[in-house]
């Protein structure tokens, strides 16, 4: 009986060394983004600057965070955006030398522009996007991990179908973080 203990025990340790026992989900406040017009901003990352998970933070010793939630594009002006690919920085005031500061003017928000293969560390996931309708999503990756564990993340864009035009938005409701041990 007490071998039997141990060996779970053993076992379960062991589990949570290679990150598979899953924790419990936690709500993230949702995040709505005012997107620019993309239509120069082809291959580029735009990263807006809106910390959009301030004060979420998950403690060091989790590990491979997952985001799910829902994914809604707006547009009063006829944007037809349909996929972008999302990036996550946990802040801009260490950017590589390849992205550019743009600051906010009557048709455009406050952002940074960045060549999109300085960036490819920093992706983590696909959006596909069907315009006033809430579609599925789910992010993670190693960038997720470090913006989670620092309690800030401020999402960049690069837009792959479609365009957006100024005044957009993109909002991210009914997320839940989840992590690995």
């Amino acid at each position: 009986m007490m071998r039997s203990v141990a060996l779970t025990l053993t076992a379960a340790f062991l589990l949570a060394g290679c990150g598979l026992i899953p924790t419990p989900s936690v709500d993230i406040q949702d995040s709505r983004q005012e997107l620019p017009d993309s239509s120069a901003l082809g291959g580029k990352v735009v990263y807006l600057d809106q910390d959009a998970l301030k004060d979420n933070r998950v403690p060091s010793v989790l590990q491979q965070v997952t985001v799910r939630g829902n994914a809604t594009y707006l547009s009063g002006a006829g944007g037809t955006l349909s996929k972008l690919e999302l990036f996550v920085r946990p802040d801009l005031g260490n950017l590589p030398a390849t992205c550019r500061e743009y600051a906010a003017s009557v048709v455009a928000p406050h952002m940074f522009v960045c060549d999109a293969d300085g960036e490819k560390a920093q992706s983590i996931g696909t959006l596909t996007l069907n315009r006033g309708q809430g579609v599925a999503f789910t992010l993670s990756g190693a960038a997720l991990d470090a913006a989670a564990r620092g309690g800030h993340g401020y999402f960049g864009l690069r837009f792959t179908e479609g365009r957006s035009l100024f005044g957009d938005t993109l909002t991210l409701t009914d997320m839940k973080a989840s992590a690995r041990l």
